[in-house]
């Protein structure tokens, strides 16, 4: 973990300023705490967020350049088209095989309830579903009130500062 010296003004200057920043550029009056997930927890994505990351930097003079972003910035998707088509086309698919699903289910109910409802919530996939996506570290309100005391971008948690 590292540490930083920071004075205690400036650590409190950007604990009151940074998230009264994002509520302004987000357009959003909520209250921020210092875990709120700033893709999370206000909607934002992809390029959004790469452009308040910029003003920020600007806003606070924080060094943006040493940062790997990776895994921070959720890349914003479209989506497959093609996805969309095959399951509309399979969609009479899934509904017979529901339906025979829950039939049997109910037909083996008196004879084997635990079974029988286990059968019945048991889902079925879609073969054609999108992957999921990789799990990302959440950028949080924490994050760029450290950074803005720092006067570089660090992770909140990464860091300890000390007070002179």
């Amino acid at each position: 973990m590292e540490t930083i010296e920071v004075r205690f003004t400036d650590l409190r200057r950007a604990a009151e300023q940074v998230p009264a920043f994002v509520e302004d550029r987000l357009g959003c009056k909520a209250e921020c705490g210092l875990r709120t997930g700033v893709e999370e927890d206000m909607s934002i994505t992809g390029l959004d967020t790469e452009e308040l990351l910029l003003e920020f930097s600007e806003q606070f003079s924080v060094d943006l350049s040493q940062f790997d972003f990776t895994g921070l910035i959720t890349p914003e998707s479209v989506g497959n088209p093609l996805h969309l088509i095959l399951f509309l086309l399979f969609l009479p698919v899934y509904a017979v095989a529901w339906t025979t699903k829950l039939l049997l289910g109910l037909v083996y109910l008196p004879f084997n309830s635990e079974a029988a409802i286990s059968l019945i919530k048991k889902p079925i996939s879609n073969p054609f579903a999108s992957p999921p996506k990789p799990r990302h570290e959440i950028l949080t309100i924490g994050d760029f009130v450290a950074s803005a005391a720092a006067g570089r971008f660090v992770k909140r948690e990464r860091v300890r500062f000390v007070l002179v």
